[in-house]
């Protein structure tokens, strides 16, 4: 019974360490050639990294490594994987991000 309860234990300290690995990551380089509205924020023209955590409610968007905005954001399932990391704009807006590998992706304005 001792033996049990230890590995019990170990296997729920395991378990609990775990979970935040469990959790991906995504992030892609995005490059602005104009003024763009990403959720309420405008970004001007450079070069700009998108971080978010899947399933999460919040992208960051940094320049230079300095962070710049943190938009809410929708997740939404795709029907198959994203072949590649994309920023899809309408009318200079961002409407949507696809993460290469992934079939999750963001939708803004929903």
């Amino acid at each position: 019974m001792y033996s049990l309860r230890k590995y019990l234990v170990v296997a729920g300290t395991l378990a609990i360490f775990s979970l935040p690995a469990l959790a991906r990551t995504d992030m892609l380089s995005w490059q602005v050639n104009q003024p763009v509205t990403i959720g309420t924020t405008q970004l001007k023209p450079g070069n700009y990294q998108l971080k978010a955590e899947e399933g999460q409610s919040e992208l960051q968007v940094k320049e230079n490594g300095r962070m710049v905005a943190t938009i809410p954001v929708h997740w939404v399932q795709l029907p198959s994987k994203a072949n590649s990391s994309e920023v899809d704009t309408d009318s200079g807006k961002v409407t949507e991000i696809h993460f290469s590998g992934t079939t999750a992706a963001i939708q803004f304005g929903q």
